[in-house]
């Protein structure tokens, strides 16, 4: 399997994003449709961004048991930022999600998942019902449209029933972010609401305690880049168009 940077071994990566979030069965997780997923080849995957914490380790284990393989998490510059935890996501498959690093593995023929949204669309979310807050982030689109891939949407149903927040997080976000972490001002908007799961606690503290809520995954038909628009800009501003009314409609559907 050719991967950015060094070689990606599947079984590792299977068992950390197990034991990452083992809770496939205590959500009784399920993925439909998987077979919209291409065997082989580049394809990036979008999804909604939700409450419930790294349910994109549940996805990317769903998707390499169902179609053998390997998702790379365009993941937050953050976890490279955090001692060990950078290795980790390493090893499970994750990247420092730069537009450079997504158009190296989609050279690559590999699958890349990115969630557009980001954390602004998780702490802006509503408690029971799914959304998308791109906030015209199409960063995704440009990289597909550069590798003509075709864009992948899969709507994560129930992602926002792990955790209620009780607080909007604004200063303890400041005081985790800023103070601890020391983290410059692209992590001023970060939040660290206080949730309530299983228990009540800061969603920094949270995550392992969510409510037993049941997640689907619904994926969507591919979205191709319109080779018909001669400038690359237009075609990636098209494709993000249409990647998020088909997303909207699956969330529509499925809530």
């Amino acid at each position: 399997m050719k991967t950015n940077g060094p070689k990606i071994n599947v079984r590792v990566a299977r068992l950390l994003l197990t034991g990452l979030n083992p809770r496939l069965r205590y959500h009784r997780a399920e993925i439909i449709f998987p077979e919209r997923l291409p065997a082989d080849g580049a394809a990036v995957i979008v999804s909604n961004h939700g409450r419930l914490d790294f349910d994109s380790f549940i996805l990317a284990r769903l998707i390499l048991g169902s179609r053998k393989r390997l998702v790379r998490l365009m993941a937050d510059h953050l976890w490279f930022r955090l001692p060990g935890l950078g290795r980790i996501m390493t090893l499970a498959g994750g990247v420092d999600g730069t537009r450079e690093n997504a158009g190296r593995l989609l050279e690559n023929g590999e699958l890349i998942l990115t969630y557009p949204g980001g954390v602004p669309e998780i702490m802006n979310s509503r408690f029971g019902r799914e959304q998308i807050d791109w906030q015209g982030r199409n960063g995704f689109a440009h990289v597909a449209v550069a590798a003509r891939a075709p864009v992948i949407p899969i709507a994560g149903i129930g992602v926002n029933n792990g955790f209620i927040f009780l607080t909007s997080g604004r200063r303890l976000g400041r005081l985790l972010y800023k103070k601890i972490f020391g983290l410059g001002p692209a992590y001023d908007k970060y939040r660290d609401p206080l949730a309530l799961g299983l228990l009540p606690l800061p969603f920094s503290l949270a995550v392992h305690f969510p409510l037993p809520c049941k997640v689907r995954y619904i994926v969507g038909e591919p979205v191709y880049p319109d080779e018909c628009l001669a400038d690359g800009d237009q075609r990636a501003q098209d494709l993000a168009l249409r990647v998020a009314a088909a997303l909207r409609g699956l969330l529509s559907e499925n809530n």
